[in-house]
């Protein structure tokens, strides 16, 4: 048994988006470049009844590969389906974060930094992240010059997060005037192991902006500080 093939006729015409029947092609730039689920379903239904039609039928297609060419795009479209869930997910969880970080606004935000905002009469407090086992910590108090105007021992800290209160005078008990200081934090280890002493300053949060895709506490000295960096709150 022979069969003639009509040479003129392309099957996968409609994939294309031309007609086998009528000779005219059109456009289909917008279907054959739809990326969503349903767009890709579509063309894949198309081209699973093109082959239908054009197969041998002495040979037909085998269940089998239906069945597996049918699970294949099912699975695109569940995970284009996922992908858009999560893009969802993610944009809900960032405008949370949002709304979180504007709650701060007006509050005190322990953050990685060595600055003392002194007013003059009144205490303030600093704190010193430890990364280890320390007998004690001393810290050094500048002014603006970066002149050593006090220092603090602090016994038998423990380690991780430790705070520590500066009355605003000098070495001498002095009442220092109001303004900016900084200052720098070593600790002694209780064991051979080097025990780093890393500074944190308590400032007030009075704004926040969205940089780098995560929003931002912008502090009083005009610093910005990720949410994930804020060690305490008050």
């Amino acid at each position: 048994m022979t069969s003639s093939v009509n040479s003129s006729a392309n099957p996968y015409a409609m994939l294309n988006g031309s007609s086998s029947t009528s000779g005219s092609s059109t456009s289909s730039t917008n279907a054959n470049t739809d990326t969503s689920a349903q767009g890709i379903q579509d063309r894949f239904l198309k081209l699973l009844v093109t082959q239908l039609q054009a197969q041998d039928p002495m040979n037909p297609m085998d269940n089998s590969q239906i069945t597996s060419q049918m699970a294949q795009i099912s699975q695109v479209s569940g995970m284009q389906t996922l992908n858009t869930a999560m893009q969802s997910l993610v944009q809900s969880q960032a405008a949370n974060q949002s709304l979180m970080a504007a709650t701060m606004i007006g509050k005190q935000a322990l953050v990685p930094g060595n600055a003392l905002s002194l007013t003059s009469g009144s205490n303030v407090q600093g704190a010193v992240n430890l990364s280890g086992a320390a007998t004690d910590y001393t810290v050094s108090i500048a002014d603006a010059n970066g002149n050593v105007v006090d220092t603090l021992t602090v016994k038998s800290p423990s380690s991780g997060l430790n705070s520590f209160n500066w009355d605003g005078t000098d070495a001498n008990g002095k009442q220092l005037p109001s303004g900016k200081y900084t200052f720098s934090a070593k600790a002694t280890s209780a064991s051979s192991a080097a025990v780093t002493a890393t500074p944190y300053a308590n400032q007030a949060v009075t704004a926040v902006s969205w940089a780098s895709g995560s929003p931002q506490l912008i502090m009083k000295d005009g610093t910005s500080v990720g949410l994930a960096n804020v060690a305490q709150l008050s």
